[in-house]
């Protein structure tokens, strides 16, 4: 009898670690032809889509602010700070909490760390943002960690994902 092979599905493409962001594009792709158990099966030898630093870069400038959990890159890609919710807009705090980020962060280098969850959704990268600092509380060797600092100034909260894993922070 000839072994089944799994379907390309949602719970298929998530099982591998796969970023929800990509599964439409691969279905479609498999839709259209692509050879997915032998392309994927590379991906996973090489260590999965999140040891891509195009796809997650370990550093990246950052092009604007949407709000302050909310980044844009210069590459396009959106990062949403991970562990924290800030203030939306005409919700107290935004416009301070906004500040803040445009402040340590628009138009300079961050560097980004990764937990077990790396995106959202929305396709959005989550993650810990690191800002070079000198005499900001809570700089520690030069860098400081932008979800905390915004959570210890009351611009942000903290966010505990129910059913999920622990965040390292």
């Amino acid at each position: 009898m000839k072994k089944k092979r799994p379907g390309l599905t949602k719970k298929f493409l998530v099982s591998l670690g796969i970023p929800a962001v990509f599964i439409p594009g691969l279905i479609l792709a498999s839709i259209l032809g692509w050879n997915w158990q032998r392309d994927l099966a590379r991906v996973v030898e090489r260590g999965g889509f999140y040891q891509t630093l195009r796809l997650f870069p370990k550093e990246a400038v950052v092009d604007s602010v949407v709000d302050g959990d909310t980044l844009e890159l210069e590459n396009g890609r959106t990062i949403r700070m991970v562990g924290i919710d800030a203030p939306n807009r005409g919700e107290e705090l935004y416009g301070q909490s906004l500040e803040e980020t445009i402040k340590l962060t628009e138009g300079k280098k961050v560097v980004l760390e990764y937990d077990e969850y790396q995106d959202d959704k929305f396709g959005r990268i989550l993650a810990y943002v690191w800002v070079s600092c000198s005499t900001q509380k809570g700089c520690q060797e030069g860098k400081l960690m932008l979800n905390k600092a915004l959570v210890d100034e009351g611009l942000a909260k903290v966010v505990i994902y129910e059913k999920r894993k622990k965040l390292k922070y």
